[in-house]
């Protein structure tokens, strides 16, 4: 998946890449952006580890490989962009829990991407 935010203070909501068992294991994400002033800027990817009442803030810097596992362990967001940002992320996924998630969407057991 590529990922622009425009730069008008755009963010994504704290969320979990695999909250329901969809196989996704571990999220990886490239970033792009160059000459990046986090203060400036803003635009942080900011990671809640399961547990814990602290986080993690991660600078979108360019050339930056960030891996985390994809399930409940590490809710995380985007903080406002004020600067075009750029991010490629792809997922490697487990086999097995993967083709028991098709299998659940496939017999209906999933509705609108959730378990019943």
């Amino acid at each position: 998946m590529v990922a622009c935010y425009p730069g008008d203070g755009t963010g994504y909501v704290r969320h979990v890449d695999n909250p329901n068992g969809d196989g996704r294991c571990v999220t990886c994400i490239y970033y792009l952006n160059k000459n990046w002033d986090a203060k400036k800027d803003g635009g942080l990817l900011r990671i809640f580890p399961e547990g814990t009442a602290q986080f993690a803030d991660i600078e979108p810097k360019f050339d930056r490989l960030l891996l985390f596992w994809s399930d409940r362990r590490n809710p995380h967001e985007v903080q406002p962009a004020h600067a075009t940002r750029y991010a490629i992320t792809v997922w490697y996924f487990d086999a097995d829990e993967r083709a028991r998630a098709k299998e659940k969407y496939l017999t209906g057991e999933i509705l609108n991407g959730f378990w019943d």
